[in-house]
C-alpha cells in the first residue's frame, strides 16, 4: 500500500460496458499527470460488441509507473460480481467505492469487506448533477479525488478541456464532480495526500506514440483496415491528418492496405500500414514485393492473442518467429521491439529513416498491453526536421542517356532511387528476381549478384539499431530478459525489489539481432531468466540461435493477461 510521506496510489474502476469505466481510468491517469505524477493506465475489455465486464486501473507515483500493480489502494464498483471477480486484488486496506444504485449490498460483501465499502448512490448524483446516469463515472472520479487526497480544481481543469468542444456539458460535469468528492467527504477519511507538483509530461498508449513518431518522421500516407489492436494507430492518424500533408486511408482488406502503402512509397511518400497477426498474414505476399522491389515501408504488427481469431482484446507476444520470417525467399529486414510508450514514439521514427536509408520492410513489433495501455513520458520536441535518405533529389544525378540503373550492385547493397516523373529516373519495380535495370531475370549469375547486393545492407544496418539495454544494477541474482512491452513490468520489478536481487536485460530489436552486444551483457549474469508472453519461448530460442546462450529458465504467459512485477519479484527472491 502507499507510503503518505512519497504518495503512490493504486486505482481501479469496474463495471458493464456503457459505464464509461474506460474514459473515467484515462481521465484519472491524465489528472495524476496534472498533479506531475508519473502514471500507467491499463484497460481490460472482452471481445463481444456489447456488454462485458471492463476495467481501468491506474498506477500513479511521482518517482516511477511504469505498469499495474497487483494489490488495490482504491477501487471502484459498478456491480456484485466485481467484487467477486476483483476479490484477490483487494487486500484488508483497499478503499471500495460500491454504487448503490446497483442495489442492496450482499450480505457475504458486508461481512467480507464491512467499514472498506463506501455505498454512494452514483448514478442517482450523477442525474441530479449533470442530467445523464451515464454521468456517474465523473462523480465516481469526484469521490475518487476525495479520497486519494488529490486537487479537484485540477479535475475540473481537465474536465473543462476534456469538454471544450461542447461547452454545455463542463458546469454540469463539475457539478458531478464536486457531488462525488463530498458524497464521499461525509463517509469515509482520506486515505493519503497527493500535492500537486509541476507537470512536464504527456500522456499517451502505444498506438498514439507510433503515431506521433510516424508523423515527426514525415509520413505522408498511412493505410489500413481496421483489427484490434492495430485499429487505434488508425483513428489516431485519422484525426490528425488534416493536420499535416498526409493521406489516410482505410481500405477494404489488409491486402489493398499495404499494397496502397507500398503505391505510396514506390510514389516517393514516406508510407505505412498496420495490423493485427491475422491481418498481417494477409500481408506477408505483398512484404516479400516490397523486399524483392526495395520498397521501403513501415508496418506495426500489433500482437494480441491467437492463433486465428484467437481472443481479440486481450495480449500476447507470440507472433515473433512468424515476423522473423514472414514472406517466402531471401530478403532483408529490420523488426524493432519497442517496450516503453516513449521508445514507440522513438523507434516509431526511426522506423521510417531506416526503411527508406536501407530501401525495405521495417517492421514495429509490439502488443496490445502498451499499445492500448497509457503511459506518461517527457513532452518530445515539436519541431522534427528529415532529410530525405537514399533518393535522387538533384535531376544531375541521372544520366541523360538513360543508363540510369535503379539495383546497380554497390559495395554496401544501396542505390539511390528514383521516383516516377523524374527525368531519366525510368525504371521497372516487380515482383520478379530482376537485373540492375529491374528487368526479370533467371540467369544463375544475375540472381546470385541480386540476393547478395539485398543482404549486403545488413552489415550497415547492424549499426543502426537499437542495442540490447541492461536496467537496474550491474549486478543481481537474477537478471530477466525481456523483449517489447515486458520492459514496463522489468522496470517496475527492479524498482520493488530488494537491492541486487533484480535486474534484467531489454532486447528494443529482434532483427537483425544485436548477438555481440546482447552476449557482453549476459556473460556478466549469475542466473538469465526469460521473460516473455507466449507459449514456446520463441525469444529464448531466436536468441539461442543467435547466439548459442541459454536460458537458467524461462517465465511464459499466455493467458492474454500481462506480467506482474510483483510476480517477478517472487520468483527472484524465493528460497
Amino acid at each position: 500500500m502507499s507510503d503518505k510521506s512519497q504518495p503512490s496510489f493504486n486505482w481501479k474502476i469496474a463495471g458493464e460496458a456503457g459505464h464509461g469505466v474506460m474514459l473515467a481510468s484515462k481521465l484519472m491517469a491524465k489528472a495524476a499527470k496534472r498533479h506531475g505524477m508519473k502514471s500507467f493506465n491499463y484497460l481490460e475489455y472482452p471481445s463481444l460488441i456489447r456488454g462485458g465486464h471492463q476495467t481501468g486501473q491506474v498506477y500513479a507515483d511521482f518517482k516511477n509507473a511504469s505498469c499495474q500493480h497487483r494489490e488495490l489502494d482504491l477501487i471502484v464498483i459498478y456491480t456484485q460480481e466485481g467484487f467477486k471477480i476483483h476479490e484477490d486484488e483487494m487486500t484488508a486496506e483497499t478503499v471500495i467505492i460500491y454504487n448503490s444504485d446497483f442495489g442492496e449490498l450482499e450480505a457475504e460483501h458486508t461481512e467480507k469487506w464491512g467499514d472498506q465499502v463506501v455505498e454512494l448512490p452514483l448514478s442517482t448524483w450523477a442525474k441530479e448533477t449533470a442530467g445523464t446516469s451515464l454521468a456517474a463515472n465523473v462523480v465516481s472520479l469526484g469521490a475518487s479525488a476525495y479520497v486519494l487526497g488529490m486537487d479537484l480544481d485540477i479535475f475540473k481543469e481537465m474536465i473543462a478541456d476534456e469538454f471544450a468542444a461542447r461547452p454545455k456539458l463542463i458546469d454540469k460535469n463539475k457539478a458531478a464532480l464536486d457531488k462525488g468528492y463530498k458524497g464521499a467527504e461525509e463517509k469515509t477519511d482520506v486515505l493519503m495526500e497527493v500535492n500537486a507538483q509541476e507537470d512536464d509530461m504527456i500522456l499517451l498508449n502505444g498506438n498514439e506514440a507510433v503515431g506521433m513518431g510516424a508523423i515527426a518522421a514525415g509520413i505522408q500516407y498511412y493505410s489500413a483496415y481496421p483489427m484490434t489492436p492495430a485499429t487505434g494507430l488508425l483513428h489516431f492518424m485519422n484525426e490528425h491528418k488534416h493536420e499535416y500533408p498526409m493521406v489516410v486511408k482505410q481500405v477494404e482488406d489488409e491486402i489493398g492496405a499495404i499494397n496502397e502503402a507500398i503505391g505510396a512509397s514506390i510514389a516517393g511518400v514516406r508510407a505505412a500500414t498496420g495490423s493485427s497477426g491475422g491481418g498481417f498474414a494477409l500481408m506477408v505476399e505483398a512484404v516479400s514485393f516490397a523486399g524483392t522491389a526495395e520498397v521501403p515501408l513501415v508496418i506495426l504488427e500489433a500482437q494480441r492473442t491467437g492463433p486465428a481469431s484467437g481472443v481479440p482484446t486481450w495480449t500476447a507476444q507470440a507472433d515473433l518467429q512468424f515476423v522473423l520470417t514472414a514472406g517466402h525467399g531471401d530478403f532483408p529486414r529490420v523488426i524493432l521491439t519497442p517496450g516503453t510508450v516513449e521508445e514507440h514514439f522513438e523507434l516509431g521514427k526511426k522506423a521510417f529513416y531506416l526503411a527508406e536509408k536501407y530501401q525495405l520492410p521495417v517492421i514495429i513489433l509490439s502488443d496490445k498491453y502498451i499499445l492500448e495501455s497509457h503511459q506518461t513520458m517527457t513532452t518530445p520536441d515539436s519541431v522534427h526536421e528529415n532529410e530525405r535518405q537514399s533518393m535522387i533529389t538533384d535531376a544531375k544525378e541521372l544520366p541523360s542517356d538513360g543508363s540510369y540503373l535503379r539495383y546497380k550492385d554497390t559495395e554496401n547493397g544501396i542505390t539511390k532511387r528514383s521516383i516516377p516523373g523524374q527525368e531519366w529516373g525510368t525504371h521497372l519495380a516487380n515482383s520478379y528476381e530482376h537485373d540492375e535495370w529491374g528487368f526479370a531475370t533467371e540467369e544463375a549469375e544475375v540472381i546470385n549478384q541480386a540476393v547478395e547486393k539485398r543482404a549486403r545492407k545488413m552489415e550497415a544496418i547492424m549499426e543502426e539499431i537499437p542495442q540490447p539495454q541492461l536496467l537496474g544494477p550491474e549486478s543481481a541474482d537474477v537478471t530477466f530478459v525481456g523483449w517489447g512491452s515486458t520492459v514496463n513490468v522489468l522496470m517496475e520489478a527492479i524498482n520493488q525489489a530488494p537491492e541486487g536481487s533484480v535486474n534484467a536485460i531489454h532486447i528494443p530489436c529482434m532483427y537483425p539481432f544485436p548477438a555481440e552486444a546482447f552476449a557482453k551483457l549476459a556473460e556478466k549474469a549469475k542466473k538469465l531468466v526469460m521473460v516473455e508472453g507466449n507459449a514456446n519461448a520463441q525469444a529464448a530460442n531466436w536468441i539461442r540461435q543467435q547466439t548459442c546462450i541459454e536460458m537458467d529458465d524461462t517465465l511464459l504467459r499466455y493467458d492474454g493477461r500481462p506480467f506482474y512485477a510483483e510476480d517477478l519479484i517472487e520468483y527472484a527472491t524465493k528460497k
